[in-house]
């Protein structure tokens, strides 16, 4: 009889174990090319976000914000990748766009990105005529790194108090 309670309560444990991850499941945000927080010579045409799953195209909104003010952005939306264009004739020093999206789920997501214009670095003139001839670029790059554990804590939590009350069922078995 203990033995026939044990395995139903293993193999409710299991079966909620597995069925955690598509009822608790929220897209996110997988990548941005090119890499947030990078410094450039100019600034791409277009910023590609990658999502985790499907958005809606009606609820993606992005803008664009530099010095001189902030642009509502032109963007488009292809199933879980958001496209945001750069208006060519933008030449802040630092701009950050910022974007707002709702997945297939329902789930809202929003977030900001940072791009710098790289910094010129020249030897000063040693008098007012001489030119300056060499200029030296200063790029970083700091790439995004996707999740790599697709396990949510609460998965991890379902599992440990599983084998918890297996591991006493077991034990209490064991005394009898």
């Amino acid at each position: 009889m203990i033995l026939q309670i044990l395995r139903f309560f293993l193999s409710v444990s299991l079966m909620s174990f597995l069925s955690l991850s598509p009822a608790f499941a929220h897209t996110e945000l997988v990548s941005v090319e090119p890499a947030s927080e990078t410094a450039m010579l100019t600034y791409p045409a277009e910023i590609k976000l990658t999502f985790g799953e499907a958005i809606i195209a009606d609820a993606t909104f992005s803008s664009i914000t530099s010095e001189s003010g902030s642009v509502q952005a032109t963007l488009r939306v292809e199933a879980a990748n958001v496209y945001i264009s750069i208006p060519s004739d933008l030449v802040a020093p630092e701009i950050t766009i910022a974007w707002k999206t709702t997945a297939s789920d329902g789930h809202p997501l929003d977030g900001e990105i940072k791009y710098f214009l790289a910094q010129t670095k020249a030897e000063p003139a040693t008098s007012p005529t001489q030119e300056i001839v060499e200029e030296e670029v200063v790029a970083i790059s700091a790439p995004v790194e996707p999740n790599s554990s697709n396990i949510s804590w609460l998965q991890w939590l379902s599992l440990g108090t599983s084998i918890g009350i297996a591991i006493t069922f077991f034990l209490k078995m064991r005394k009898k």
